[in-house]
């Protein structure tokens, strides 16, 4: 009755990490303090989610060659 694919794990993980990535992004546009902070604040968290899909990235590319 349940369809087993390997291949699911991955994505799932990726969907949990990016939910949360947006969470906290939302967090932060949401939560009471200076708009300059703020602004900084998503910089700096766009810049490592960018750093993080760049690894994710390549680590997929080294694994499948």
């Amino acid at each position: 009755m349940f369809y087993e694919d390997d291949n699911t794990g991955p994505a799932i993980l990726v969907s949990f990490l990016v939910g949360g990535i947006v969470g906290a992004g939302l967090a932060l546009l949401f939560a009471p303090q200076a708009g300059k902070k703020t602004r900084r604040q998503i910089a700096d968290l766009a810049d490592d989610v960018k750093d993080y899909a760049a690894d994710y990235t390549k680590k997929l590319k080294d694994k499948i060659a």
